[in-house]
């Protein structure tokens, strides 16, 4: 329920600022469409177990800023993304030796509070700011098969819940009605969470990294109306965790892997100013 609190969040945040002064705030809506590659390694009892797969990937989002009427170079904004990575087939190894394959579907959402500065040079304008923001990641595997054409019917599902804390960086550069952007950022998991229903009663704790960045063109179509193309690049790293269980016990020995999630899209951003 915590993507809810954010989102509630952040149509109050709307709603305040439209009582803001006039041309103080600004709202936009995304949409892009690419691919998302997910890869997990890790050693477990002397086995080394790997995973890959490629998922096509349609993305949504909605944006906010607010520009502060007494100190016109600070802002304040939150950013949000949901991505649904299409059904396709991954592939785990053992040993590098194939003996699995599993259909896969990624649900993700992405919310990002930011406070920063912004100013001009010359023809650049530039933002900095620091961020603080959760992401929530939800995989669904089902249709299990072996390398012997045996299939199991089962449905497993893991939840990464992740809160970050991290920084960024905005320029943009305008050429007649035409502006160049690009954007970087960083951020780092203090705390995740992940659990999953093969193993029930059973969490794992990791940490890990954010990288984004970001490439187009925006152009002015209306008044107050302006129309972003471009590209996206997203990169989440997540480390192993600690091994959960004993075989004295009896319980499953079992540990989160090293993952990592890379986003490529294609974006277009319809931003509104008022």
């Amino acid at each position: 329920m915590k993507y809810i609190r954010l989102l509630s969040g952040f149509l109050l945040f709307i709603f305040i600022a439209g009582y803001a002064e006039a041309g103080n705030f600004g709202v936009g809506v995304h949409s892009g469409f690419g691919v998302i590659k997910y890869e997990e390694d890790t050693t477990l009892l002397a086995e080394q177990y790997q995973s890959d797969t490629k998922l096509t990937t349609v993305l949504l989002g909605v944006s906010g800023e607010y520009t502060f009427q007494r100190f016109e170079n600070l802002f304040a904004g939150i950013t949000t993304d949901w991505a649904l990575g299409l059904k396709n087939q991954e592939q785990w190894d053992k040993n590098k030796i194939k003996f699995q394959t599993n259909d896969l579907r990624i649900f993700a959402q992405f919310y990002d509070g930011r406070l920063g500065y912004k100013n001009n040079f010359n023809k650049f304008n530039y933002r900095l700011y620091g961020s603080f923001g959760w992401d929530g990641i939800h995989f669904r595997r089902t249709n299990f098969i072996d390398v012997n054409g045996v299939q199991t019917d089962a449905t497993i599902a893991e939840a990464f819940s992740l809160w970050r804390v991290g920084g960024g960086l905005n320029m943009d550069y305008r050429i007649g009605n035409m502006i160049l952007d690009g954007r970087a950022a960083y951020s780092y998991y203090f705390d995740g969470d992940v659990r999953n229903t093969n193993n029930d009663g059973l969490w794992f704790d990791t940490n890990g990294t954010c990288i984004d960045v970001g490439l187009g063109v925006m152009f002015e179509v209306a008044e107050d109306f302006n129309l972003y193309l471009g590209g996206s690049y997203t990169r989440i790293e997540l480390d192993e965790s600690e091994v959960v269980g004993s075989l004295q016990t009896g319980r499953p020995v079992s540990k989160f892997p090293n993952s990592q999630m890379q986003m490529i899209a294609g974006v277009v951003n319809l931003t509104y100013s008022f």
